[in-house]
């Protein structure tokens, strides 16, 4: 902990001004909000101190939030730059003031291993009957085991804040277990693979183990392909498309209903809700009074517009970043895609997931909204004349 004297934190001669009194802090604290707040006076005006612990997880919100404030025009832009140079800066100092290995990790497989051998033995059965469902069961109960044994050792600062590294995946394959992997040929399904990297691979299980460095990058290839002829399938089909002037509006009666949720939020961002007989725009500012409400939307294919698309259906979030061509965005859609299939290159472990059916297509906001839905939906039908 270290006490901030007053005056010594803050911008003299801003709105906000240096702090009027001392406070306690972290020096982790202290150091980011100098380096990534304090430097930068719109995003200081804006949000002043950040107190939260800085894991990726709330970095990632910081950073969406000035995002949002930036095409609001309450950041400027060489605030922002200053921000994301800021992340370069500091990025190599995780070097030595995070310990990422520690003498209780690199030991740690001894300990793991008792506990592994045990569970294979207890479930050989079911694993030499090829149920990779078992041997899910048996990789994450060893994780579990793992976060427990190392829980106050300084090495899982890395994890645990998401500065570096992969508990599931790098932690795993080399302490653990590789686990469930793929087969290169879909007629042999999975293999499970009970070796970890630090201990070596045995024998049997070498071949399935570096069968997995031909199906990582075979899959990734083709996968790439794919999506690169999706990319220029949906840029031919659609870079005609573009949005009209900004303010303009069609004058549809027509709407979407949507239950706005923590979950969903960002996706509503800058598009329009009807509200009586005025149109209100989702931003940061008001976003939270919207989330658990179901609302009706202004959604660009219900657009009536002749020559593209209206500014009240299309949202504001193009007009912000000040795209008009709107068509030559759409190749976005598989290049994530795409992305995403390049990135699980690096990660060739297979993660099962159990799913209800009742709960994956009618999941309790819904449930819970179900005759409001049904009465908006019973209004739409009606006002469309449809």
């Amino acid at each position: 902990l270290i006490t901030v004297p007053k005056g010594k934190y803050g911008i003299p001669g801003s709105k906000r001004g240096v702090n009027v009194k001392p406070f306690t802090t972290t020096v982790g604290k202290l150091i980011f909000n100098k380096i990534y707040i304090q430097q930068n006076p719109s995003i200081y005006e804006a949000f002043g101190w950040v107190d939260d612990i800085m894991t990726k997880k709330a970095f990632n919100k910081l950073y969406k939030k000035i995002g949002y404030l930036l095409l609001e025009g309450d950041v400027e832009r060489d605030d922002l730059k200053r921000f994301i140079m800021s992340t370069q800066f500091t990025m190599p100092f995780i070097q030595f003031l995070s310990p990422s290995f520690t003498d209780a990790m690199l030991l740690s497989s001894k300990s793991i291993g008792k506990e592994k051998s045990k569970k294979l033995k207890e479930n050989k059965v079911a694993l030499d009957a090829g149920d990779i469902k078992v041997a899910d069961q048996i990789s994450n109960e060893l994780m579990d085991y793992s976060k427990e044994l190392l829980a106050n050792d300084p090495c899982m600062d890395m994890f645990n804040s998401g500065a570096g590294g992969d508990f599931g995946n790098h932690f795993k394959n080399m302490f653990i277990m590789k686990g469930t992997v793929r087969d290169p040929d879909p007629n042999k399904g999975y293999n499970f693979i009970s070796s970890n990297y630090i201990d070596g691979v045995s024998e049997d299980e070498y071949a399935a183990l570096a069968n997995t460095l031909a199906e990582g990058p075979y899959s990734r290839s083709k996968k790439t392909e794919t999506g690169g002829w999706w990319e220029k399938l949906l840029l031919y089909a659609t870079q005609h498309l573009q949005l009209l002037e900004p303010g303009s509006d069609c004058g549809t009666k027509r709407y979407i209903i949507e239950t706005i949720t923590e979950d969903n939020v960002e996706d509503m961002m800058y598009n329009y809700v009807i509200q009586g007989n005025k149109l209100v725009e989702i931003t940061s500012k008001n976003r939270d009074q919207f989330i658990g409400k179901t609302v009706k939307m202004r959604y660009s294919a219900m657009c009536e517009a002749k020559n593209g698309f209206c500014n009240m259906c299309a949202g504001n979030l193009w007009y912000r970043l000040g795209i008009r061509k709107i068509g030559v965005i759409t190749p976005q859609i598989a290049s994530r895609l795409k992305n995403l299939a390049m990135k699980a290159f690096h990660d060739s472990n297979v993660k099962l997931t159990t799913m209800d059916v009742e709960e994956a297509f009618l999941p309790d906001s819904k449930i819970a909204h179900e005759a409001h839905i049904e009465q908006l939906t019973a209004e739409a039908i009606h006002e469309s004349g449809y």
